[in-house]
């Protein structure tokens, strides 16, 4: 009997222990545990400290010669600033975001080529809001987005740990439309819509009454959520420590549809599609 009925990743399947009996890759088995039940998991990618090192010089060689008033790739979040793309002139960069275990282990969540298109580096803790990405990357088939988050230095309690609340990726699915609010016709609109969604995020989890974990991990792990996972930054608790890190969220070779939820209103079928440029080294 096949228990691939229903269009969505395996590990968020009903039947996801009958399915991980069939499985036979035993290295990554217990880490699709985790993504089963609680929406993330922390791997190790055995990046050696060169190379991390070499990522956090090209980042920061481009801050240094940044006008951050002319150049859209880096602004600032928080007090720290950050740079979207950084793999369009950095090889190491769009290296990480091709990592070998990382892609391999993605392909065997979903059973599909994994597409990174999107890389972003922090320099310090976003203090951002709780928030799913879901909200952000919208994908028919549902679901085939994923963020990995991975430590280019230690995290610990003082230096803005990326929070989780677990097993929050089997919450229902969010639309702006769930919110009462009518799909963006511009940044302005956009932005208003979302924040009436962090207010609403936020609602769900003191009702709900969630519990919030932090994940400290060390240089060189990731962590891998579900497009679903509800996230966000811890407040800072020194403003002169760093938490550099590189996010890289991958869609599917599987997809039909790439699209902006804040433009569209998948309940009118109406979808704004996405155009995806895929991180090549």
């Amino acid at each position: 009997m096949s228990f691939n009925v229903v269009n969505e990743p395996w590990f968020e399947s009903p039947f996801f222990y009958q399915i991980l009996e069939s499985k036979k890759n035993n290295i990554f088995k217990k880490y699709a545990v985790d993504m089963h039940e609680k929406g993330y998991c922390v791997l190790d990618l055995n990046l050696s400290d060169k190379f991390i090192d070499n990522i956090n010089k090209d980042i920061e060689q481009s801050l240094n010669k940044g006008d951050f008033k002319t150049n859209p790739q880096i602004y600032h979040y928080n007090k720290y600033p950050r740079i979207v793309e950084a793999w369009k002139f950095s090889k190491n960069v769009a290296k990480l975001a091709n990592n070998i275990i990382l892609k391999k282990f993605l392909n065997f969540l979903y059973e599909s080529k994994p597409l990174p298109f999107s890389t972003i580096n922090f320099i310090g803790g976003t203090e951002q809001p709780f928030h799913s990405d879901y909200i952000h990357f919208g994908s028919m088939p549902h679901k085939y987005l994923v963020g990995a988050w991975v430590a280019l230095e230690n995290t610990h309690k003082k230096n803005g740990p990326l929070t989780v609340i677990p097993g929050s990726h089997k919450l229902s699915l969010i639309d702006y439309q769930d919110i009462k609010r009518e799909k963006a016709s511009n940044i302005k609109e956009l932005e208003k819509n979302y924040r009436v969604y962090e207010k609403y995020i936020q609602n769900i989890i003191k009702n709900k009454k969630l519990k919030i974990k932090e994940l400290h991990i060390k240089k060189g792990q990731v962590i891998i959520w579900a497009a679903n996972l509800l996230h966000g930054g811890v407040k800072m608790k020194n403003y002169k420590l760093t938490r550099k890190s590189q996010v890289i969220h991958f869609h599917f070779s599987n997809n039909e549809l790439n699209y902006n939820p804040g433009f569209s209103d998948p309940k009118k079928g109406i979808y704004v599609e996405r155009k995806i440029d895929i991180v090549k080294v």
